[in-house]
């Protein structure tokens, strides 16, 4: 890894903690972590631990360990705005956010020393934008990534457990072996299972991780009501909001009110949620933003709204993944919309 990389890793890790952090930065920060899978550990154990520190907490150490090694600075100085790559921020708020990340990762070195071996043995596969990729686990399970994805498991995978974790999209076929459970981890939801199919939806800029169901059946347990286990027979689908707070609730017979049970769709003879397997695009009363989302996965482009109303406009068809001013075009003609491509960047009006 380049040194410039990894600085600007702890330029934006501490951006994020600060607040200070925009939505393209943080798109950044998420494709650093997708090229190079090294610094994930590291960085899952900083989001794991930052909560446990409060901003007292961070900023006495900080103050603490700067008093010993720099003359300490005038409060005018500590409160001054400074200009940092294209924006304004409060020094004081970075220095204190930088602390952050020196403290907490002293202190995950401190509690994971006994680990670090057995952590650094993971096998991680992940795409990137408009790639794929297909992939047999020690235990003969298949996992197929969808673009932008991540799947990871440990050492000895297969022998006394069968765990995964996923951060984007993927399609597993997964061995019998009713004495190892097969379990998917995702930042949501637990995902039980003893031999199926099934397919997992989870992206970090989506307001929803789904799990659709093929054959056989699985166990979901959602991390904020762990005592409500939910059991999926074929053909079910299983939706987990994101930010959900103050919805009302969807599953009458469950106190969380962030998760919503239906059938897989399917259009035109295709399966929607597992359409990506056979390269093909299908939605179903889907929003064109979200349907923006899949196209930057799928041909590495970058698409901007300046019309709310056309973000909002929902479709429903299979289209073939040939090239995304076809599907763009296809769609123009459904609903009525301008854009312009300029290079990688998409606009629509």
């Amino acid at each position: 890894m380049h040194p410039s990389v990894e600085t600007r890793f702890y330029d934006l890790l501490g951006r994020k903690l600060a607040g200070e952090c925009k939505p393209a930065e943080l798109e950044e920060l998420e494709n650093i972590l997708l090229r190079h899978p090294e610094l994930q550990l590291f960085y899952n154990q900083i989001e794991k631990h930052s909560a446990d520190l409060s901003a007292v907490d961070i900023e006495t150490a900080y103050t603490a360990h700067r008093e010993k090694m720099f003359p300490a600075p005038s409060q005018e100085e500590t409160n001054k705005v400074i200009r940092l790559s294209g924006g304004y921020f409060s020094l004081k708020r970075l220095v204190v956010a930088a602390a952050a990340i020196v403290v907490l990762g002293l202190t995950w070195l401190l509690l994971n020393k006994d680990k670090r071996v057995a952590d650094n043995k993971q096998t991680i596969v992940a795409t990137g934008r408009d790639s794929r990729s297909t992939m047999t686990l020690p235990d003969g399970s298949v996992v197929r990534l969808n673009a932008k994805s991540k799947v990871s498991y440990g050492e000895g995978f297969g022998k006394t457990t069968r765990e995964v974790f996923l951060t984007g999209e993927a399609y597993f076929e997964v061995t019998h072996n009713a004495s190892v459970p097969f379990i998917v981890h995702t930042e949501e939801a637990d995902i039980k299972v003893l031999g199926t199919q099934f397919n997992v939806r989870n992206y970090s800029n989506e307001r929803k991780m789904e799990a659709a169901l093929l054959t056989g059946s699985i166990e979901l347990t959602v991390h904020s009501d762990a005592g409500h286990k939910i059991l999926l027979k074929p053909s079910d689908k299983i939706i987990v909001k994101k930010n959900a707070a103050g919805e009302s609730a969807i599953l009458p017979d469950s106190a969380n009110k962030k998760v919503e049970l239906t059938r897989i769709k399917l259009q035109d003879s295709v399966i929607v949620e597992t359409s990506w397997l056979n390269d093909k695009m299908a939605f179903y009363d889907k929003p064109f933003s979200e349907i923006a989302l899949d196209l930057e996965r799928q041909f590495d482009v970058s698409i901007v709204f300046k019309n709310k109303e056309v973000s909002g406009y929902k479709y429903t068809g299979v289209y073939d993944e040939a090239n995304v001013e076809e599907i763009l075009k296809i769609l123009q003609m459904i609903k009525p919309f301008q854009y312009t491509l300029n290079n990688k960047q998409i606009t629509i009006y």
